[in-house]
């Protein structure tokens, strides 16, 4: 098997520490708030993820060849975030970029946002098919000052709307329609931007922002939840076990904070303390889930790992934007999890899972990520309950928790053997 890594348990009682870095999403946002204010800000602990280094380093090119004739061609490799927020910081930037990505990128929607931006004046075209990458993107004032855009596919839409709002002569007013989608990271967006001087205000399904400058600042990045959702899915699954998190708050602009609510219902405690959390485990574990996660989308992968692992019977609400991340992901998790006996009944936004009678045991199981790093990491957990699985593509994980082998070697919970 080509690019794999065999993970072996080597026990099912986890104690240990684990240091995760800085906010995946916290991080990118203050990266383009940073180059918009033209000022040096000192972000500490910021995210070491692909995703967070992709888009530092291409702010940086842009400033350098801002004034190049020539097209400067950015990959965006199969960071929607990238894509997405470069698609608006570009727009109003002197200078003429071709936004690109792998195939996966070319396959992800990008209409609303492109004409969105082309209502505020961007020169945008596409290149090959409408309304997917790849993008040409002409730097130029926009002049707009209302828009209304759909935030169905993604919230990454209106944040990165949002992030270029200060910027416009008139400020921006931002109408969202339909139903929205990820609704915790437009308020993280709100209010990363509160705390850089702009008196961003959200009522209802309207965003005003006035015209303005970011102000320098230094800050710390709180520690990335979606990233402790892994550690929360190998608790739940552990006989027994004391992971502490350190840095993690109990008030957190983060909505994936949500995941110590809902693994409170799958049989793990979080203590928050000043040091960070500690997770153990709890005698007690609803015998059903039932969850929206309109809101908390990257958490689904641990959860249906965990509930299919379990044994839970789980209905899970509003993933029907799934289907556009870095793969299928409703796809990739109901046909991998059921190498472990779950079976799936979709229907439009809402997935229910039945989960086996039996775990398939004494085999090694061979999980396929679909190249999407939250599948790696939300199906590597399982060894604790099928003792040897190999996971294809684990360098995958490097775009939102390149540690995150090396965590699992670290705490003992089994040995992790590149094959291929």
């Amino acid at each position: 098997m080509q690019d794999a890594v065999s993970l072996h348990l080597q026990k099912r009682k986890i104690y240990g520490t684990c240091r995760i870095t800085g906010s995946k999403s916290i991080s990118n946002r203050l990266l383009i708030m940073s180059f918009l204010a033209r000022t040096k800000n000192h972000l500490q602990n910021i995210s070491t993820s692909d995703d967070t280094k992709r888009l530092e380093r291409s702010l940086k090119q842009v400033k350098i060849c801002g004034s190049s004739r020539i097209p400067m061609i950015i990959n965006t490799a199969n960071s929607g975030t990238v894509m997405r927020f470069l698609t608006a910081y570009l727009s109003a930037q002197p200078g003429l970029w071709h936004l690109t990505g792998l195939l996966r990128m070319r396959q992800r929607p990008v209409k609303e946002l492109v004409e969105a931006l082309q209502h505020l004046g961007a020169d945008i075209s596409y290149c090959c098919r409408e309304g997917y990458p790849p993008i040409n993107v002409k730097g130029c004032q926009l002049k707009g000052k209302k828009v209304a855009i759909g935030s169905s596919v993604s919230s990454q839409f209106v944040s990165a709307l949002m992030l270029i709002g200060p910027c416009l002569k008139n400020g921006l007013e931002i109408t969202m329609t339909g139903h929205v989608v990820s609704f915790p990271y437009i308020e993280m967006t709100c209010r990363l931007m509160h705390e850089f001087g702009i008196d961003c205000q959200i009522k209802k399904n309207v965003i005003t922002i006035p015209h303005n400058t970011y102000q320098p600042k230094n800050m710390e990045v709180e520690p990335d939840w979606s990233s402790a959702s892994y550690w929360y899915e190998i608790v739940a699954l552990a006989d027994k076990a004391e992971v502490v998190l350190p840095g993690f708050k109990k008030e957190s602009i983060q909505g994936d904070r949500a995941c110590a609510d809902i693994y409170d219902q799958l049989g793990v405690h979080t203590d928050f303390s000043s040091q960070g959390i500690i997770l153990s485990k709890k005698p007690v574990e609803a015998n059903a889930l039932e969850f929206d996660f309109t809101g908390f989308p990257d958490l689904v992968p641990a959860v249906m790992a965990t509930c299919a692992a379990k044994k839970i019977p789980a209905e899970f609400k509003g993933v029907g934007h799934l289907r556009y991340k870095e793969s299928d992901r409703i796809e990739g998790l109901t046909r991998e999890l059921a190498k472990v006996g779950a079976s799936f009944k979709t229907s439009g936004d809402i997935v229910q899972m039945i989960p086996g009678n039996e775990i398939p045991k004494n085999r090694e199981i061979i999980f396929e990520t679909c190249a999407d790093h939250r599948l790696a990491m939300a199906l590597a957990p399982l060894v604790l309950k099928l003792d040897q699985v190999s996971i294809d593509n684990p360098e995958v994980v490097e775009k939102s928790y390149p540690g995150f082998w090396e965590d699992l070697q670290n705490t003992g919970l089994c040995t992790v053997e590149k094959t291929g």
